[in-house]
Order: C-alpha cells, then sequence, then structure tokens
C-alpha cells in the first residue's frame, strides 16, 4: 500500500463493506494495458466511489456486453475510447487547437473519473510503466497536469492541496443561490464489479452518522 494511498483512507476512513474483486489480471488483455497499482488498490478496497455527490471514480463493471458497447474491462475501455474521445475532439474543433490524444493513441489520455460539468481526470499514458502516469485533468479543452499519480492527486483534492478542486469536489455554500446549499456525504459507494450498488443504503437525511465507512480513531 503507498504512502499516498495510506492518506486517503485516513481521510476517508475504513469502507463497512467489501466490494466484489475486479479480475485486475485480464487487463493487459482486454485494455491494452494493466492499470496502476495504486488505482486497483482503491478499487478493490472502495469499489466504485462518489465524492460529495459530485465526482466519480470509473470502475469497471462485470455487467455484460450489448451491440453497442462490450462488458467488463474491454466496456470500461470502450467507454473512454468513445465518449470521452467524442468530447474531446469535438472541443478541439470548438478551439481550432492540436488534436489531445486519447488512448489507445500513444501517450494518450485514459479516463478514470469525471464529475456531472463533465471534467474528466485522466492518467497521461506515455511512460511504459503505468505506475509511473501522471494525472491530467481535462477541463472542456484545458488540460492540467499533476505530477503525480491516481492517490496522490485523491488526496490532494480531498486535503484542498489542488489548486483546482472545487472544480471537482463541489462544495455546499448556502450563499450560492445555484448552488449546492446543503451537507453531503464526503463520499458515497457505488455498483461493483459484480453490479451491487449500495448507494442507496447511504442515501440518508442530512445530519446522518450512519455512513458506508468505519470513521478512525
Amino acid at each position: 500500500m503507498s504512502e499516498a494511498l495510506d492518506r486517503v483512507r485516513g481521510i476517508l476512513g475504513e469502507p463497512a463493506y467489501v466490494p466484489a474483486r475486479v479480475p485486475w489480471e485480464l487487463a493487459p488483455a482486454e485494455l491494452g494495458v494493466q492499470l496502476p497499482s495504486d488505482y486497483r488498490a482503491f478499487i478493490d478496497l472502495y469499489g466504485s466511489v462518489t465524492f460529495a455527490g459530485e465526482w466519480g471514480v470509473c470502475t469497471p463493471a462485470r455487467r455484460p456486453g450489448t451491440d453497442d458497447s462490450p462488458g467488463g474491462l474491454a466496456g470500461w475501455r470502450f467507454e473512454n475510447d468513445t465518449e470521452f474521445r467524442a468530447q474531446v475532439e469535438m472541443e478541439d474543433l470548438f478551439r481550432q487547437q492540436v488534436r489531445t490524444q486519447v488512448f489507445p493513441d500513444p501517450g494518450g489520455l485514459l479516463v478514470w473519473g469525471r464529475n456531472s460539468d463533465h471534467d474528466h481526470c485522466c492518467w497521461l499514458t506515455a511512460d511504459p510503466d503505468p505506475d509511473r502516469w501522471p494525472v491530467v485533468v481535462w477541463f472542456q479543452g484545458e488540460l492540467d497536469r499533476f505530477d503525480g499519480g491516481f492517490a496522490e492527486f485523491l488526496a490532494a483534492v480531498l486535503s484542498g492541496d489542488y489548486v483546482m478542486d472545487e472544480e471537482l469536489l463541489v462544495r455546499p455554500d448556502p450563499d450560492d443561490e445555484w448552488g449546492v446549499t446543503r451537507p453531503v456525504p464526503l463520499w458515497a459507494p457505488g455498483p461493483d464489479w459484480a453490479g451491487k450498488d449500495r448507494s442507496a443504503a447511504w442515501a440518508l437525511p442530512t445530519g446522518s452518522t450512519a455512513m458506508p465507512w468505519r470513521l478512525g480513531n
């Protein structure tokens, strides 16, 4: 377990459930690459997660394939190859800027998280070692590089050390007429590899202390 992931666990607490295991050993064949070890360790511990009801970590699911999309790990990549690429190409065209490389383009962006404003958190996949991939955030066509990996980035955002954290992690503001005004849980679980969705169990009234994690001392 990395120091950065230990820091994330210290912020989030320990989950009160065990998500279904993702068969990461299939990733090289189905994705074309193995994914960073800190991301895999996070998913093994928490599964799919949404932060502050706004910003989610994308997680593979074992759902069966359809005519429009394959299932499993291949489906996770398919969403990146199609949905994200379409957004990127449209924004590049609108801005009349150099084409942004999207995985599996050499060194392209591989999405691992997104928010409701369609900002995407990605890995820059130029290095042959996935554990050396830095994070790049795609803010509607503008790229912001973070010189650290997945767990380091999570820790920075959750602790307020990332300069653009409020673009991703919307915080309650009672003075904002159009924004989020009520407190929301720091995080909540979503569907895991097997499709089990625990989110409804923690859709609780504001102020409830029954959350999907065990608080530390």
